[in-house]
C-alpha cells in the first residue's frame, strides 16, 4: 500500500476536508479570479452560477472518492443503500423540506417591515415560476444531493465512528460555516450585504 492511500485510509475525515476546500475553494477562485473577492453586483449576476457548481463541487468529488479509496465497493453498495432508504415516513420529509423556506419566508416578510432590502426575492422578482423552480431544483439537487453526498454521506458516518452525535454535529457545523465563508464574503458586494 503507498504512502498516500495509508495517509488517507488514517485519517479520513482530514483527507475529506482538505480535498472539500481545495475543490471547491481552488475552483471559486478560478472562476472569479484573484481580484475578484468581493465580487462587484455584476461579477456576480455573470458567475454565481460556475461558483456555485464549483462550490458544490468539493464534498461531492471528495465523497465519491474518498467512500471508494476508503471503502471500496462496498463503501459505494453501503452509501447507495442510505441515499435510497426510507428513515421516516414521508409526512416527516414534507416537514423537513417545508419548514426551514417557510420558516425563511416569515423571517424576511417580518425584517421586510423595517426594511424593502429583505423582502423575499419571491414578492419582488418578475418571473416567479423561473425564480419559484430554481430553488427548488438548487435546494434539492445542490443543497439535498450534492452537498450531502459528502457531508453525510460520507463525513459524518467516519466521525461518527470516534464521536457522539453533538461533537459530530459540532465539528461537520462549523466546518461547513468555513466552507461557506468564501461564497459569502465573494457576494458580500452585492445585496446580500457586507461579511
Amino acid at each position: 500500500m503507498s504512502t498516500i492511500t495509508t495517509f488517507i485510509k488514517k485519517y479520513p475525515v482530514l483527507t475529506y476536508y482538505v480535498l472539500v476546500f481545495i475543490i471547491s475553494w481552488g475552483g471559486n477562485l478560478l472562476v472569479v479570479g484573484p481580484r475578484g473577492i468581493p465580487g462587484t453586483p455584476e461579477q456576480v449576476e455573470r458567475l454565481v452560477l460556475l461558483v456555485l457548481l464549483s462550490l458544490l463541487a468539493g464534498p461531492s468529488i471528495a465523497g465519491i472518492l474518498l467512500t471508494g479509496l476508503v471503502h471500496g465497493r462496498a463503501g459505494f453498495r453501503e452509501l447507495l443503500s442510505r441515499l435510497l432508504r426510507w428513515q421516516v415516513g414521508v409526512r416527516w420529509y414534507v416537514v423537513a423540506l417545508l419548514f426551514a423556506p417557510l420558516f425563511q419566508t416569515v423571517v424576511w416578510f417580518a425584517l421586510s417591515q423595517f426594511s424593502p432590502k429583505f423582502a423575499p426575492g419571491m414578492v419582488s422578482t418578475n418571473d416567479k415560476a423561473i425564480f419559484f423552480l430554481f430553488g427548488i431544483v438548487g435546494g434539492l439537487i445542490g443543497g439535498g444531493l450534492l452537498e450531502e453526498l459528502g457531508w453525510t454521506g460520507f463525513a459524518v458516518p467516519e466521525l461518527r465512528h470516534r464521536y457522539s452525535v453533538f461533537t459530530t454535529g459540532l465539528i461537520v457545523g462549523s466546518l461547513h460555516g468555513v466552507w461557506h465563508s468564501l461564497i459569502t464574503l465573494w457576494m458580500s458586494g452585492t445585496s446580500s450585504g457586507a461579511f
